[in-house]
């Protein structure tokens, strides 16, 4: 199926080798989410910015139901970057888990821990979708391949799920990150001429999350 850039991001938090959501990884899912829905709203021309703002283009929504809702809040006419992807950070996990769920790529639990701390309600039950993300995501980076190359949406996937945060998702391991430190800056240098504004807002959002002690899960 052909997945969302926020689905995309939800299951780059997946950790095949424990096999779950684990709670570190979704702290600030919800804001990543949020940055992918109004990359790809600007990528399918539905969005447009001047680099501080992003308003609504093109007469017509997104048939998708969490971009659909995300491009109405614009309606009212530009909106500053940075409350567009934290203010309501905490509201993209139910829509687009439901999304997934209704997919049949992720299942509910059988079981809720009251461990706040104890992840993802939800586990994996459809290795197709996550495993190809997670490979597309990671070839990109870790072959070193020209952001000018790609489609905007491949390059805005590893921009928006690795920064601010060298763990965020395990697609790369810190030494791949490392190593490809340089590949990363000029994927993020392309997403910042083609969206400016909207990876600062990401950053500042994530970081201000820490401030007060972790993100939404």
């Amino acid at each position: 199926m052909n997945l969302t850039l926020p689905e995309q991001v939800y299951l780059c938090t997946y950790a095949f080798q424990k096999k779950k959501f684990p709670s570190a990884l979704i702290q600030h899912r919800g804001q990543r989410m949020r940055a992918a829905a109004l990359a790809q709203l600007v990528i399918e021309g539905q969005a447009a910015t001047d680099g501080s703002r992003v308003r609504q283009a093109g007469g017509t929504g997104p048939s998708d139901p969490f971009l659909a809702s995300v491009w109405g809040e614009l309606a009212e006419g530009p909106k500053k970057w940075m409350p567009m992807v934290h203010n309501t950070g905490h509201t993209a996990e139910g829509p687009v888990s439901d999304q997934l769920l209704a997919a049949g790529i992720i299942e509910k639990k059988g079981s809720r821990s009251l461990n706040p701390l104890a992840g993802s309600k939800f586990a994996l039950s459809r290795t197709e979708e996550a495993t190809a993300v997670q490979e597309a995501l990671h070839a990109n980076v870790t072959r070193h391949a020209d952001p000018a190359a790609l489609a905007l949406a491949e390059v805005a996937l590893p921009v928006i799920v690795l920064e601010s945060d060298a763990t965020m998702g395990i697609v790369l391991d810190r030494t791949e990150r490392r190593a490809s430190r340089d590949t990363v800056e000029a994927f993020s240098d392309r997403f910042d001429r083609e969206i400016p504004g909207l990876r600062s807002a990401l950053t500042n959002s994530v970081l201000a999350n820490r401030a007060v002690g972790g993100g939404w899960g």
